[in-house]
């Protein structure tokens, strides 16, 4: 069993890289680490999925959120992580399209955390958000990359803005702005290009979807 002191000590030196991320940080997803640790490690979840990888540095916060919590992180990715891939029981790597890795988890599996930053088409994502509907429950949150552009004056993507590649036709915003806000709610922090919380009020039980 892990001490109360290996534990704060790990505690501490994740929040002093992903604080330092935060202020000094160049990356496009940097000064999200802290949000991702903190919500990651206050669901007290046990099932953590991120979908999009790339070199693993979002990997980081998701797992050690998911470790302290003994919980398990499955990162989903084409391509293998290119820097950070952590080597232990709370930790899966998985080599598959998002959509395919969905349709394959188990329904009575509930998905705690899920953290959403692979291909940005409208398409894929709304496809994404509606096997998440049928996996995550209202004590869940869905974090989705990349609804806005640029950081000193943040906008959402729409269809007036990208005409084409995989922000055409309003991209991941417009998917999640296409929920029905009487069964979803959600916000978005708005820099390094957006961090989107999204939420289901509730459970498909309760609605009989």
């Amino acid at each position: 069993m892990v001490s109360l002191i290996t534990l704060l000590m790990s505690m501490h030196m994740s929040m002093d890289k992903f604080i330092d991320k935060a202020l000094n940080g160049d990356g496009d997803s940097d000064r999200h680490f802290i949000s991702l640790y903190a919500m990651a490690l206050a669901s007290r979840g046990k099932n953590y999925v991120e979908l999009g990888v790339r070199e693993g540095h979002t990997s980081e916060p998701l797992y050690e959120a998911a470790k302290l919590n003994n919980g398990h992180l499955w990162s989903v990715d084409l391509n293998d992580p290119s820097e950070y891939r952590p080597d232990n029981g709370h930790y899966t790597f998985t080599k598959s399209d998002s959509i395919s890795f969905l349709e394959r988890w188990p329904k009575d599996k509930k998905i705690d955390v899920a953290f959403v930053d692979d291909w940005h088409s409208y398409e894929h994502v709304k496809r994404q958000l509606e096997l998440l509907d049928q996996l995550v429950s209202p004590s869940s949150v869905i974090l989705l990359h990349d609804l806005m552009y640029g950081n000193t004056d943040p906008f959402y993507h729409t269809d007036l803005s990208h005409h084409e590649g995989q922000w055409a036709s309003g991209g991941p915003y417009r998917a999640v702005a296409e929920l029905n806000p009487q069964f979803w709610e959600w916000s978005t922090l708005p820099w390094n290009n957006g961090l989107t919380i999204l939420r289901k009020k509730y459970s498909n039980k309760y609605h009989g979807r």
